[in-house]
């Protein structure tokens, strides 16, 4: 969320045609518990006096699931108090899980938050869903808007300059994002000479490095943790093969950023990502948990470089076409000036 979040205050910032100005209240800090407390307190009192002055004409609340939902039911009730009409954009893949687990009181808040909703925005069908599946009445209030990146200045570099195919993950270095499933594959690899891998993230690093020592592969598996935007854009510059088999998921940001490198993605088809990855024609899916098979796909394109070539030049032209972000901006103005009519 935080990625899609600063897309798009940098790029609306740099669009003086779209008559927008929005910025960014912070909710949450990046350290201890009692600094997110203190940062959300503060982002409260801030949007407390802009309301009250009359300077706010929409907030637009990014929901996830636990703590965020928290805050974010907390900062609808204040809008509804002060008369601000507010977005809820869903973006967690366990938010209905979440949803479905929350007792009484819980759920009937979460139910107030999306039905006094001046709109609703998902990332695609399986959101729609999981609203739809609760609250059948709010389908007028919904719009499908899937996540979008830049386009890159410079595409990716081909495998002859650096010899090898190079395979990628980005994300958090945890169990439910897969990553045991595929530093297994990457095992069953091991008697292949053409790979290398990049384990990018936050998380489980030690562990992840300790799980490749013991299948023989860690001379062959980089584990740098975090990347900055920088990095990862000089990451996925090389990168031939973007490997994410979650077993949860809403719409991640790294396959559309992959997708507009022209990188060709294996993935599994959880949450909103079967939406985007037709198998074969610009991606592959393989079942979640599937380490096998996870290890074929990936084979299968180390072996086949037209298939990689194919796959990825789909993916580039489905990025230009549906995931750029002056279209996905163009259109979250358009929700936005809707919204703060109501």
């Amino acid at each position: 969320m935080d990625r899609v979040t600063d897309l798009i205050i940098d790029t609306i910032d740099r669009r003086e045609d779209l008559g927008v100005k929005a910025e960014r209240l912070i909710t949450r800090g990046q350290k201890s518990t009692y600094w997110a407390l203190l940062v959300f307190v503060r982002a409260l009192v801030q949007f407390c006096v802009a309301a009250a002055r009359g300077n706010v004409d929409l907030i637009h609340c990014q929901l996830a699931w636990r703590g965020s939902a928290y805050r974010k039911l907390i900062i609808a009730a204040i809008a509804r108090y002060f008369g601000v009409p507010y977005v809820v954009h869903l973006h967690a893949g366990q938010f209905d899980e979440f949803w479905a687990g929350a007792g009484t009181c819980l759920r009937r808040s979460i139910n107030r938050l999306f039905a006094d909703s001046a709109a609703i925005i998902v990332l695609g069908d399986y959101g729609a869903r999981v609203i739809l599946d609760r609250l059948p009445s709010l389908r007028d209030k919904i719009s499908i808007l899937p996540n979008a990146s830049t386009t890159p200045s410079q595409q990716n570099r081909s495998r002859s300059e650096s010899g090898q195919v190079r395979i990628t993950f980005l994300g958090y270095v945890r169990p439910e994002k897969g990553v045991p499933q595929l530093v297994d594959a990457l095992g069953k690899l091991a008697c292949r000479t053409d790979w290398t891998a990049t384990i990018a993230g936050s998380g489980e690093v030690e562990q992840t490095r300790d799980q490749a020592r013991r299948l023989g592969i860690v001379d062959r598996v980089e584990l740098p943790g975090w990347l900055g935007p920088s990095e990862t854009a000089a990451l996925l510059q090389r990168t031939d093969i973007l490997a994410l088999p979650s077993f949860v998921e809403n719409l991640p940001m790294v396959i559309i950023e992959a997708f507009a490198y022209g990188v060709a993605v294996v993935a599994t088809p959880v949450g909103a990502v079967p939406e985007v990855i037709a198998h074969e024609r610009n991606g592959l899916l393989v079942p979640v948990g599937d380490a096998d098979a996870l290890a074929k796909a990936l084979s299968q394109l180390l072996e086949n470089g037209g298939l990689r070539r194919s796959l990825g030049d789909a993916a580039r032209r489905d990025h230009a076409e549906r995931y750029e972000i002056n279209t996905y901006i163009t259109r979250l103005a358009s929700i936005w000036r809707k919204a703060a009519r109501c």
